[in-house]
């Protein structure tokens, strides 16, 4: 249920990328306190994204959504620093919006969680 969709212009090799979902699958399911089989993490590279008008400028923009946050300053924070840690981007390009969502609006496995 906890989504985290990455997109980036910071090209990374398979094997940074495969490094990343896993440890941003563990991170978000531990800063949740979801279990981890419900998580899904998802790296989208695309050259054509700019930041601050630049193409050269790496950056992320990020979408979180889950059913409940609890302390979103807190996860923004260890979600941008994760980010930075792994895409090498500005701070500043680190972009995150988090979604709320119902728990009538999300399924898995066919049911409804709410």
């Amino acid at each position: 249920m906890p989504f985290l969709i990455i997109n980036s212009n910071a090209e990374l090799a398979q094997e940074q990328i495969d490094s990343l979902v896993v440890e941003g699958a563990e991170l978000v399911a531990s800063e949740l306190h979801k279990p981890i089989s419900y998580v899904i993490v998802d790296y989208r590279y695309n050259p054509n994204m700019s930041f601050g008008g630049k193409k050269e400028n790496v950056g992320v923009l990020a979408e979180m959504k889950s059913i409940g946050f609890g302390n979103k300053p807190g996860l923004a924070k260890i979600l941008t620093e994760f980010l930075y840690d792994r895409l090498k981007a500005d701070l500043h390009n680190i972009n995150i919006e988090f979604v709320d969502m119902p728990a009538s609006t999300v399924a898995i496995g066919g049911n409804l969680l709410g």
